[in-house]
């Protein structure tokens, strides 16, 4: 049996030494201990891991945190969510069970009484069986108040007359470059706002306080902890008019009270100023760091406006390109030459093959982080391994899957739902992956990523074998790509996502081992205990 590793080289650290047991340790590290069953702490990192009897040699005096029969993975982190947005949010009517737009309408009338704005969020088209949401149906149950209501991607505004009129959206309203405005025969807007042209709404919509966000964020950390999440990759938000997110976290941070690592990216309309204060990826500390500019090539799948080569089925629409291609390499050429890395929200094969091309340029590279493509859902086939090859990370998240997989076979089509969510194979092809959620788009619940990943399956065990199970991931893939892929991906790597001597002692606890366990079961998995720069968070 190999020794642990006691050579910590790392900056000195203060504290009391604490001794962590389990019934086994998952290190997600290069060369780890086979048979570990303890982690050794000082202060935020983490000294050695091996047998605990051979660690409490080394450490006498440690105290002791006794998880017997519980199993140890580095703290888990969401590499995809707008945590702001996610956070204000939890306040709103939650539409996600709606199986009707009659249901979504109902439910946001029951909002609670006032003069104010009835928020939702959630409702989702591939429920309700091609029928479409109208301004009329939201009219007839809550005609005075102005109401608001975001599909479950995000990428569509289902809203009232009274909301129209406050935004000022009329018959003559344009279009806006990126986005629709649905109408009815006669021009109307008949309530649906597609892609930008939410924005017409959203600049209408009361702001939230930089101290009611910030609260909002504080009080959702400690359900983060409960999932085993000690970090996220944060994104602005699409649809809430809140404040940028950085000066939130900032503040957060500077309270004492921000208990997650996270990685902040920026919208593209910051750029230029990003660009004169001389800020790059990778600035900041441990608990706070810029990540890259977050570009977006095109939509979604549930709204058809995913930009594919092809048309849809049934259609002749091949959905929407958000950024002309020459604009897109002009940013690319600005944000990396001031060392600023490109995070690109890439949904259809026509996007994804684009932002592969762009972002595999040896000369638009930055030495801080890697560049990413968010969502890399419709991958074309040939393209598996370009990602692999130019070191660009693929930030998926498999719980879209869940929900998605009709959807996806359904627009697209059989031969091109098969290079949908190809997570085995972009992996085989040389691609770090990074797992998150998406949230608010979907739950921030990592577990439902593990197990979409490793099973390819939806909440009802459909389809029984998985949908195209070729593209499934071990269960061990599926984990690194929430640990050491997203420290990886914020230019991290050996210091998060890991447990391993000089790492940060960012630790969960599970109530069985997800390397190990019936898949199924991973959905019920518990996280018993968190822990983050070695301070007990959850449990």
């Amino acid at each position: 049996m190999r020794t642990p590793s006691t050579e910590y080289r790392g900056p000195v650290v203060e504290g009391r030494p604490l001794l962590i047991h389990a019934t086994r340790v998952h290190c997600c590290a290069p060369g780890a201990h086979a048979a570990a069953d303890a982690v050794l702490v000082r202060g935020d990192r983490i000294v050695a891991v091996g047998r605990r009897a051979e660690l409490r040699r080394l450490a006498p005096g440690a105290d002791d945190l006794d998880l017997d029969g519980a199993v140890l993975t580095p703290g888990l982190t969401d590499a995809h969510v707008h945590l702001t947005e996610w956070a204000l949010g939890r306040t709103h009517v939650d539409l996600a069970d709606a199986d009707s737009p009659e249901a979504a309408a109902r439910l946001a009338a029951g909002s609670p009484s006032g003069a104010g704005w009835i928020r939702g969020r959630g409702w989702n088209p591939h429920r309700w069986h091609d029928a479409r949401p109208h301004r009329a149906l939201l009219d007839t149950l809550a005609a005075e108040r102005p109401v608001a209501l975001q599909s479950h991607d995000m990428h569509a505004l289902w809203v009232n007359g009274a909301a129209l009129r406050v935004a000022g959206i009329t018959a003559a309203t344009a279009d806006p470059p990126g986005g629709r405005i649905e109408r009815d025969p006669d021009g109307e807007p008949s309530g649906l706002l597609l892609e930008r042209a939410a924005d017409l709404l959203i600049a209408a919509l009361p702001r939230p306080t930089l101290d009611e966000v910030v609260v909002a964020v504080r009080d959702a950390q400690p359900s983060l902890h409960a999932l085993g999440l000690t970090g996220v990759h944060s994104f602005p938000g699409i649809a809430l008019p809140d404040p940028d997110p950085l000066p939130v976290l900032q503040e957060l941070h500077a309270r004492g009270q921000l208990r997650l690592r996270i990685l902040q990216h920026i919208r593209q309309y910051r750029l230029a100023a990003a660009v004169a204060l001389g800020l790059r990826s990778g600035f900041g500390g441990p608990w706070l760091r810029l990540g890259g500019v977050k570009l977006f090539l095109d939509g979604a799948l549930g709204s058809r406006t995913a930009w594919m080569r092809a048309p849809y089925r049934n259609s002749d629409a091949r959905g929407v390109c958000v950024l002309p291609p020459e604009e897109f390499r002009a940013i690319a050429r600005e944000a990396t030459a001031a060392g600023i890395a490109l995070t690109v929200h890439a949904i259809g094969d026509a996007a994804v093959a684009l932002a592969l091309e762009v972002l595999s340029d040896p000369a638009l590279r930055v030495p801080a982080m890697a560049h990413r493509i968010e969502h890399v859902q419709c991958c074309p086939p040939e393209l598996f391994d370009a990602a692999g090859r130019a070191g660009i990370v693929c930030s998926v998240q498999p719980c879209h899957l869940i929900s998605d997989w009709r959807a996806a076979d359904a627009h697209w089509g059989p031969e091109r739902a098969r290079a949908t969510y190809a997570f085995a194979a972009l992996a085989e092809g040389g691609a770090t992956l990074a797992f998150g959620s998406d949230a608010p788009v979907e739950p921030i619940d990592p577990r439902r990523g593990l197990f979409a990943a490793v099973t390819r399956r939806d909440l009802a065990g459909e389809p029984p074998d998985g949908w195209y199970p070729e593209h499934r991931v071990s269960a061990a893939t599926a984990l690194a790509a929430f640990t050491a892929g997203p420290a990886l991906a914020a230019g991290m790597a050996g210091e998060l996502g890991v447990l391993a001597p000089g790492a940060r002692a960012d630790i969960a606890a599970w109530d069985r081992d997800p390397l190990a366990c019936d898949p199924a079961q991973l959905l019920d998995m518990q996280c018993v205990t968190t822990l983050v720069g070695g301070e007990r968070v959850h449990g």
